[in-house]
């Protein structure tokens, strides 16, 4: 059949190799695997095998970097090591492209090509990086669930209830939202009047010292930008709880949307409807997850029930609890750096969604969620902290200051990633019908900029214009008075030590810590007629304007 079709998962498996101990149970390494078609378990365990043999032979060359992805005619092969021992790898079958060309004689014949290059490394691996993200943020690490020989049945479970569903929904024709969930993986952080965030810290506090269990909080607007974190949550985290937060909202929002249009084609009318769903039923997919959106409005919003109790005035819903592993500490009980610690979220929504989290082995902190009295106390708490003037001052805010610095010009798209801080900007997706679209091809050409990044560390721009006349520029800055103050503070510690000369400075430039301090900003120019002195100036203006929100010198 003449055309072209998409690439598609051919299979996905999770295993360790330590858990076969003889020839006789290698099937036993297997902890999960899935398949588009029917596999007979011998060609399983080939596969296995190929992964541990290709994976092996490139460790032998690069033992602290062995093979993350292996290139074959018809498939692309991606490996991932994310706990010691276990192996996270999938197989993807790559686009096909079928037409008919002449050949010397003038007939007609039928040829087939590959589209390797539509496939993106960077994107496939983070595929499995984000899958591990969530995977670890509900259930905890894989080893700590493998206690022992008899918990491998319950690890087999958590990993076949997580990714049975979560694996197939990926389309990897949609490269935008794998480069914005996985690749640059950050938080569109909402920009604060300095008053707003102090308000908003007392607020913390106050429901810290009313409650006596929480001990973080976060607010996110109805986009999915961060408007507030406590200083304690390690923003990592912070990356993890948006993902499943937002697209829980998501589904629940769809959800509640149909249940309106099903009661206004039965009743003819518009009804009001509890809006409180349990966050428990939210799916576990990520496949269709954007970074920016979470398209809800509050006129979009059902309306939410009233609180019986009338020491209660905050216009929200208090959802129910899940359980969620972080590496943030609540400062209660002294942990390795490595062991995860467990919370309870719990999700109220106002115009803000507003999340908190008590450590799940806090003595009575379960009793206290149990008790319906306790979420009165939070309300109040929140009630005292007046959050509905809160709310609506910080949302006049963001309208106030929505994206000015973004403003390039219909024929500009901008991206900005802050790698320090996890701070994304984007105007890349944007709706608007008096611009562009951006496509895959400008996408992959934006991963090839970034994988120049990472192949060649001291490059800090780059430009390229493709046949059909567009323009993909990438800059990326260091955060150079990082390293100055890293040094005084080194001489303030050694009265002894000599200041550094110039060259160590800039050799200390590139050190590893802080070669991890940086922002990248990329534009995309489509106007055919764009020069590059014209990208360059753009591109000197995407630098000023990011030094107003970014950690840039």
């Amino acid at each position: 059949m003449l055309g072209r079709t998409s690439p598609v998962l051919s299979y996905f498996c999770v295993y360790n190799p330590s858990l076969a101990q003889n020839e006789e149970n290698t099937k036993d390494q297997i902890l999960y695997y899935t398949a588009k078609t029917v596999v007979p378990a011998d060609v399983k365990m080939k596969q296995v095998g190929l992964a541990q043999a290709l994976v092996n032979f490139s460790s032998a060359f690069s033992p602290s970097q062995p093979a993350q992805n292996v290139h074959a005619q018809k498939h692309r092969l991606i490996f991932l090591q994310p706990e010691p021992g276990f192996w996270m790898h999938m197989c993807v079958e790559l686009g096909i492209l079928r037409k008919q060309v002449k050949d010397s004689k003038g007939k007609e014949k039928l040829v087939t090509e590959y589209l390797d290059a539509q496939l993106n490394d960077h994107a496939l691996e983070a595929v499995l990086r984000i899958g591990y993200e969530q995977f670890r943020l509900l259930n905890g690490t894989m080893a700590s669930i493998l206690t022992n020989a008899a918990r491998r049945s319950t690890l087999m479970h958590r990993i076949e209830e997580f990714f049975s569903e979560w694996i197939w929904k990926w389309d990897f024709d949609r490269l935008d939202t794998i480069v914005f969930s996985g690749v640059f993986n950050g938080v569109p952080v909402q920009p604060l009047q300095r008053q707003n965030y102090l308000r908003i810290q007392d607020l913390d506090k106050l429901i810290q010292t009313k409650t006596r269990f929480i001990s973080h909080m976060m607010a996110w607007d109805n986009q999915g930008g961060l408007v507030y974190r406590s200083p304690g949550l390690d923003m990592q985290d912070v990356v993890a709880l948006r993902k499943w937060i937002c697209q829980g909202q998501q589904q629940r929002d769809k959800e509640n949307q149909q249940q309106q249009q099903q009661q206004l084609v039965s009743s003819k009318s518009l009804t009001t409807h509890n809006a409180a769903n349990t966050l428990k039923s939210f799916t576990r997919s990520l496949s269709h997850y954007f970074s920016s959106s979470v398209p809800t409005s509050p006129e979009d919003r059902p309306s939410t029930p009233e609180n019986d109790s009338p020491s209660s005035d905050a216009s929200g819903t208090v959802e129910d609890v899940v359980r969620v592993h972080l590496k943030s500490r609540s400062g209660q009980e002294p942990q390795s750096e490595e062991e995860l610690e467990e919370y309870f979220l719990l999700v109220y929504k106002s115009d803000l969604l507003w999340c908190f989290l008590l450590p799940a082995f806090a003595e009575g902190a379960e009793e206290w969620l149990a008790d319906p009295a306790s979420m009165v106390q939070l309300e109040n708490a929140l009630v005292e902290g007046d959050i509905d003037d809160l709310t609506t001052i910080i949302v006049e805010n963001k309208e106030s200051t929505q994206e000015k610095s973004m403003a390039l010009g219909k024929h500009y798209r901008c991206f900005y990633y802050d790698n320090a801080t996890l701070n994304i900007k984007s105007t890349l997706m944007d709706q608007r019908k008096d611009t562009f679209t951006v496509n895959n091809d400008m996408l992959l050409q934006l991963l090839d900029i970034k994988n120049d990044f990472e192949a060649i560390p001291n490059t800090s721009e780059v430009y390229t214009r493709s046949t059909t006349n567009y323009w993909i520029a990438g800059r990326r800055v260091y955060n150079r008075l990082a390293v100055r103050q890293q040094q005084i503070q080194a001489s303030n510690t050694d009265d002894h030590q000599e200041p550094p000369t110039e060259d160590e400075e800039e050799e200390d430039h590139y050190d590893e810590g802080v070669m991890s301090d940086y922002v990248e900003m990329y534009l995309v120019a489509a106007k055919k007629d764009t020069s590059l002195a014209d990208v360059e100036e753009t591109m000197r203006k995407m630098a000023a304007s990011v030094v107003d929100t970014m950690r840039i010198e």
